[in-house]
């Protein structure tokens, strides 16, 4: 069964408590949250303040994808603020086994995010530190983009790499996750899907459980 993570940026924060309540009840596994510090990507969005208010009324954990430069000075305080795994991008670290590492020391799981055009092969030398893998099938930093069709091999050739090395690595898919196209990512290998407003936010609240269940069950 696949596992659903909400993207954040994309509720209506005039609504939030009222989603919130809507999206525990249909089953969701995690809370999608994307930081942006308009550097790494031209856009801004979400902080540690969101998932303090998130916190308040919802046990669900939180996954926090951190587009951002220089990730290692935000680790400590998202872990702080409840974050259950942190997974900053490949094409911002230096020394990312080290970086992995840190995430792992404060209790949480460690992710690695990579775009599109991005080199899969150094995710070989990071299996044992790895619980998962976020692939982005659009560029980062904007909702509402079409997917780029060549990132459906990168997450087969992911799931073979971690298959090899005997790895239950998740890998979470980003970026135009709709009807059309979560089949195809998830017969590629993808088992964690992040939706937006293209594959739930576009429904009404009391249909949120009959698409999760949807979605789950692909």
């Amino acid at each position: 069964m696949n596992k659903i993570s909400p993207s954040v940026m994309c509720i209506d924060m005039l609504d939030l408590e009222n989603q919130l309540t809507a999206l525990d009840q249909a089953g969701i596994d995690l809370y999608h949250i994307d930081i942006m510090d308009g550097h790494y990507v031209p856009n801004y969005a979400l902080s540690t303040y969101t998932m303090q208010d998130i916190a308040r009324v919802s046990k669900t954990p939180m996954d926090v994808h951190l587009m951002v430069t220089n990730p290692e000075q935000y680790i400590e305080a998202f872990a702080k603020a409840g974050a259950a795994i942190i997974t900053p991008h490949l094409e911002t670290l230096v020394h990312p086994i080290r970086v992995l590492k840190q995430i792992r020391s404060l209790g949480k799981k460690a992710g690695i995010a990579v775009n599109p055009a991005t080199d899969i092969a150094p995710l070989a030398y990071m299996t044992d530190f790895l619980d998962l893998v976020c692939v982005m099938t659009v560029d980062p930093g904007f909702a509402g983009q079409t997917l780029i069709p060549s990132t459906i091999r990168k997450i087969t050739d992911i799931r073979k790499m971690f298959e090899a090395a005997g790895k239950p690595i998740d890998i979470m898919v980003d970026g135009q996750v709709k009807e059309e196209t979560a089949p195809t990512l998830v017969a590629a290998g993808a088992n964690v899907l992040v939706l937006g407003s293209s594959g739930l936010f576009k429904y009404k609240p009391e249909e949120y459980r009959r698409v999760v269940e949807h979605y789950k069950n692909l």
